[in-house]
């Protein structure tokens, strides 16, 4: 790590949630450390990074919604890091503004004009099936989108609130804690 470098100062030089609880862990000689269950921070990133990268191929930017309906906490944890990587606004409601729907329920309608992705078995067309979409987001993992600290990470939330929160308890977590703490 850099000379005057802390892990907390990595983690307050760029307001974004994925930043703090994964890059700047990375970045401070944490990566092989676990972040979630038995899942180290390196692994989490790629993770990450792939949805991340499948979002903003979907329409997914700054300050755009994104529905994360999925019944896995890991899963779970990874779409909203995801979303929170890209500066997607981060909603468990049904919310026709969203381009994008990450579920767990194969063949439920969704609104006009969104895209599901759907991390399940008997995945249907228009459907996008979880795994084919992780394939192809590891060929362009999304960069972290530096944020305005105001910015919303959620409705309830900005993104300093969120990241003060993650910063109130420690990693490792479990997936079902975790997913409490980012609120989905």
């Amino acid at each position: 790590m850099p000379e005057g470098w802390s892990r907390t100062n990595l983690r307050a030089m760029t307001p974004n949630v994925s930043f703090a609880l994964l890059d700047a862990a990375v970045i401070g000689g944490l990566g092989e450390e676990p972040v979630v269950d038995k899942m180290t921070h390196a692994r989490l990133l790629e993770e990450v990074a792939a949805l991340g990268g499948v979002l903003r191929y979907l329409g997914v930017g700054i300050g755009v919604p994104v529905v994360i309906d999925l019944e896995d906490d890991l899963d779970a944890v990874v779409a909203t890091l995801a979303s929170a990587r890209i500066g997607g606004v981060v909603t468990t409601q049904d919310d026709p503004a969203a381009p994008v729907v990450l579920t767990s329920e194969a063949g439920s309608a969704g609104t006009a004009g969104q895209t599901r992705v759907v991390r399940g078995k008997d995945v249907q067309e228009p459907d996008l099936e979880w795994g084919v979409m992780m394939r192809a987001g590891r060929t362009d993992p999304a960069a972290c989108e530096v944020l305005d600290p105001d910015s919303a990470y959620s409705p309830e939330r900005s993104v300093a609130d969120q990241i003060e929160v993650l910063r109130q308890s420690s990693p490792p977590y479990d997936a079902a804690g975790l997913r409490g703490l980012l609120q989905v």
